[in-house]
């Protein structure tokens, strides 16, 4: 068995490869945002996301099934290189297959309800359904790349995922300089660029899989019993996950046919901004979830329940003290970030973090959950709660209630989904209670919350100038860090931060 001192640095030093790739990914990604924006109009940048929405419908594939093979890749690791290859050319056959049955699927149900139900501009139906079939072809470029990309993250190469997303990035910037400069049809440019840029990361990453390691290497077989586990543990998973993406989508389409396409622009700025502070935890818990997998397969139980534990506080103490000063200051951000803000795009943003953050504490529960490989109770149980969302946004933008209404019915949902986590985690790994949840992870994290809106709000009613504002958001930064680490951060785990911080300066 590994020593777990090991497996602590190498978590460290992943961890640190991912935040500089965060880091640059973020400046590059917000100002791909301004400049797309710019170029494609408040409409067509609506438009587009209503279609991408669409499209999403189906996507759901995606994240689940690069958990999936990282899942299985990692469990094979604990057995033999032969589990490893065996797996892994399964995996690419049952991504082969889901690429094919989305593909007749987005071509025929998905096509119909682009063209009758979605609400589209008089004059941009033929646009909007190029970049529908740009989106579906890249989707099905993305099922063939996802099992190199989990190959990648299951070995803990993250510097080559780092160097892949960096590359992604830059790709983006270009194309948003290429569309201020092109006098066509800038939304079509955009799919097409969009779809280009899929087709290099498969690219990327075949062939540092296919060079790195001879254990990736696809091979025409035909392992039954491989074939089954997998394909068996994708569709409960796609259950589950297929509800949340689906749900996700489902909203950006009910905004579209209650409020406006203002709206749904209004919508993906708060939700950039979201996904700009949730990469700071998305990043972390990558470092941490091949980990928490291997020590579930080595039934290191002890070990797994303090990653777990401390990867859920740590999230939400890296997401909060960057949200707070974020949404303290949320209109001047938008004001500077944008040139021309859509309305509800403030309150959209401190919504969409809000949730994020729920979101991110909980996920080290779910992947708790995924590592068991029991997940059918667990699965169904999430494509319930979560696909009440839709039907109560329904109903309240049938009475007439404002936009952002649906971030409220979300958080609600996601709330609820957090205890799930939490429960099923205990009833797989016998170290993890929710009594214990409660007491050391989620009560100092609701204090925190508290005390620090409380300050906050107090501060933002004597903010009348820029000086001033600055100066509040210092103070509450200086409180709330304050708190997350006299409160929020055991001993033990002080001196884990401390220790690398110490290493890595």
């Amino acid at each position: 068995m590994q020593n777990n001192i090991v497996k602590t640095k190498r978590i460290a030093k992943n961890t640190l490869v991912l935040y500089i790739r965060m880091i640059v990914v973020m400046l590059i990604t917000l100002y791909t945002s301004r400049i797309v924006l710019k170029a494609l109009g408040v409409d067509d940048f609506g438009l587009y996301n209503v279609v991408g929405g669409v499209v999403g419908l189906l996507t759901f594939f995606n994240r689940t099934m690069e958990k999936s093979t990282q899942r299985f890749l990692n469990v094979s690791m604990v057995e033999s290189d032969e589990s490893v290859s065996s797996i892994f050319s399964s995996c690419i056959t049952v991504h082969l297959l889901f690429a094919l049955l989305f593909l007749v699927f987005g071509e025929t149900l998905g096509l119909w309800f682009l063209n009758t139900k979605v609400v589209i501009p008089e004059g941009r139906e033929l646009a909007a359904n190029i970049v529908y079939q740009a989106s579906l072809i890249s989707v099905c470029i993305s099922f063939v790349t996802i099992p190199y990309s989990a190959a990648v993250i299951a070995y803990e190469k993250m510097t080559y995922l780092a160097f892949v997303s960096v590359i992604d990035a830059i790709l983006k910037l270009g194309i948003a300089i290429c569309l201020l400069n092109n006098l066509g049809d800038r939304l079509i440019y955009f799919g097409i660029l969009l779809l280009i840029i899929q087709v290099a990361n498969f690219i990327m990453y075949y062939a540092y899989c296919r060079k790195g390691n001879k254990l990736f290497r696809f091979r025409i077989s035909y392992n039954k019993d491989n074939f089954r586990q997998i394909f068996s543990f994708v569709s409960w998973t796609l259950v589950g996950q297929g509800a949340v993406v689906g749900c996700n989508q489902g909203n950006v389409v009910l905004v579209n046919m209650f409020h406006s396409l203002a709206a749904n622009a209004a919508m993906s700025v708060g939700n950039q901004i979201n996904h700009a502070v949730a990469n700071l935890t998305t990043n972390f818990q990558t470092a941490f979830n091949p980990q928490i997998t291997k020590s579930y397969a080595e039934q290191d139980y002890s070990y797994l329940r303090s990653l777990v534990y401390m990867t859920s506080k740590i999230s939400f103490c890296i997401m909060y003290a960057v949200a707070l000063p974020i949404a303290f200051n949320i209109d001047g951000a938008l004001d500077v970030w944008l040139e021309s803000v859509p309305q509800y795009s403030n309150i959209f943003a401190i919504l969409f973090m809000a949730n994020g953050i729920i979101n991110a504490i909980s996920m080290p529960f779910n992947f708790t959950v995924l590592s068991s490989g029991n997940i059918r109770n667990f699965q169904v149980l999430t494509a319930v709660v979560f696909l009440l969302d839709l039907p109560i946004t329904y109903l309240l933008f049938y009475i007439g209630m404002p936009a952002p209404t649906v971030l409220w019915v979300k958080i609600g949902v996601i709330t609820v989904m957090f205890f799930i986590r939490v429960f099923f985690a205990s009833k797989v790994v016998y170290t993890i209670n929710i009594k214990s949840v409660c007491l050391e992870v989620l009560t100092p994290m609701l204090l925190t919350v508290g005390v620090t809106m409380a300050i906050a709000a107090f501060f933002d009613m004597f903010a009348t100038t820029l000086v001033l504002r600055i100066c509040f958001t210092v103070i509450v930064e200086i409180i709330c860090i304050a708190m997350i680490w006299y409160i929020c951060l055991q001993k033990k785990e002080k001196a884990s931060l401390l220790k690398i911080i110490r290493k890595k300066l």
